[in-house]
């Protein structure tokens, strides 16, 4: 059941800050994958046709990662509107968001796997 309480103005201003810390880590994510995607792109073009297998490994592995950094941008985006709101309310939490940060580690686990794996067969 929620129950009404005193809102004090840090938590606003913590609400802010954690939705500015995913933002940027989205940011992050993102420019990486664009890097990826410019680097696959020039290897393909101009390193010869044995370079091809390895960079459409790394296009898809840079379009999964710029879908993951858009995916977290939109989703911290909602969940500061949702803490906004139960902190206009009043309502007690819980505020805080497990999943993201899960699916973010098993996300660049998964892709930074994936180059090691990769540049280690390559060897």
């Amino acid at each position: 059941m929620a129950t009404l309480r005193r809102t004090e103005a840090k938590a606003f201003f913590a609400n802010e800050r954690t939705f500015l810390h995913w933002m940027n880590m989205s940011v992050t994510i993102g420019s990486i994958s664009a890097a990826l995607l410019g680097v696959a792109g020039h290897g393909h073009k101009h390193w010869g046709s044995d370079y091809t297998h390895r960079a459409v490994l790394v296009r898809v592995l840079a379009l999964c990662m710029m879908a993951a950094a858009i995916g977290m941008a939109i989703y911290s985006a909602v969940y500061f509107k949702i803490r906004g709101e139960m902190l206009l309310n009043k309502l007690d939490g819980p505020y805080d968001n497990r999943l993201l940060p899960i699916v973010l580690s098993v996300i660049m686990i998964t892709a930074l796997s994936i180059t090691f794996v990769s540049s280690l067969m390559s060897l």
